[in-house]
């Protein structure tokens, strides 16, 4: 008897938790979104923060020989309206997290003017966003003239940034469907990005005469992006699990200067721009003008490395 009043007890307090665990509605969806949408925009401006470039002329290096380095990319700041990306344009991201990417990067010389280069970004959590990102290059020089050199560079990345993308814990902490919290955050997301990649540059520089190996630098480069963002989001009590995918091209100028700092250490400076085209919606539009804007907000911005090499 107190056995069936324990199992009693046990299906009726199961049967009240039921509607709580069961009744959950849950978006579980893939869409493939066009390379120019205002959520594909974001994601690639993202790979774009931490695409790998040289930061160098290439360079000869001999079999086995190792150059350590530490890279700063500037983050620059989005306007309200830069922002405005989620929902196809209509909900303001908090993008603006990091001033500055950090990144640890490796070159090892593997004999016939190859040089093979790593940078790793940890899972380290940073303003409640935690990135897990690995990119790879390979880099030769092709022709010398004097002071002039020109080379060829193939690089990739794999990697995700997980965070609170899509609701913030501010967000959250206000009431559903109140100003601050329109779209009905209920808690903090735990979205996560892919921002893998692949491509080609040609790179170059001059060194300057009467000097120990300052030189300016260029490169020009062709990306290929695979970008995925899994939304985990719980808004006005639906579970979104939305999964938006999107590839496409981007291309990519760079040039800066580095200075011979002495014979094992080196300091670079590069500016970098990639055209960043965008279809945004027409919020405030009148009777017979366009619903969308096609408009293109690049990427500018600084980077700095500071190298020792073995």
């Amino acid at each position: 008897m107190k056995h069936l009043l324990v199992v009693g007890t046990a299906t009726l307090a199961l049967l009240v938790s039921a509607p709580a665990a069961f009744c959950q509605a849950v978006l579980d969806t893939t869409e493939v979104i066009e390379f120019d949408r205002p959520e594909a925009w974001a994601m690639k401006r993202s790979a774009s923060l931490t695409l790998f470039t040289a930061l160098q002329p290439p360079r000869d290096r001999e079999a086995g020989s190792i150059e350590l380095a530490f890279e700063l990319g500037w983050n620059p700041n989005l306007s309200d309206e830069e922002r405005r990306v989620g929902f196809n344009g209509t909900k303001v991201e908090d993008l603006n997290r990091l001033a500055v990417v950090p990144r640890p990067r490796i070159t090892v010389g593997l004999g016939r003017k190859w040089s093979l280069e790593a940078a790793y970004i940890p899972p380290i959590e940073v303003e409640d966003i935690t990135p897990n990102i690995l990119s790879l290059a390979i880099e030769r020089p092709v022709w010398r003239l004097n002071e002039w050199v020109v080379g060829v560079r193939g690089y990739g990345q794999v990697g995700t940034v997980e965070g609170d993308i899509t609701c913030t814990e501010g967000e959250a902490s206000l009431p559903p469907g109140e100003p601050g919290n329109e779209f009905g955050c209920e808690a903090p997301s735990e979205d996560e990005v892919t921002l893998n990649y692949a491509g080609l540059g040609l790179t170059g520089g001059y060194r300057l005469p009467g000097t120990s190996g300052s030189a300016v630098h260029f490169g020009v480069y062709a990306t290929h992006m695979d970008l995925e963002f899994q939304v985990d989001a719980l808004t006005f009590g639906v579970r979104d699990r939305t999964t938006l995918v999107t590839d496409g091209w981007t291309y990519s100028l760079t040039a800066g200067f580095s200075w011979a700092l002495g014979r094992p250490t080196r300091l670079a400076l590069e500016a970098f721009y990639s055209p960043l085209s965008v279809d945004r919606p027409v919020l405030d539009e009148e009777p017979g003008a366009p619903s969308v804007e096609s408009r293109n907000d690049a990427l500018f911005n600084l980077r700095a490395m500071f190298s020792y090499a073995f």
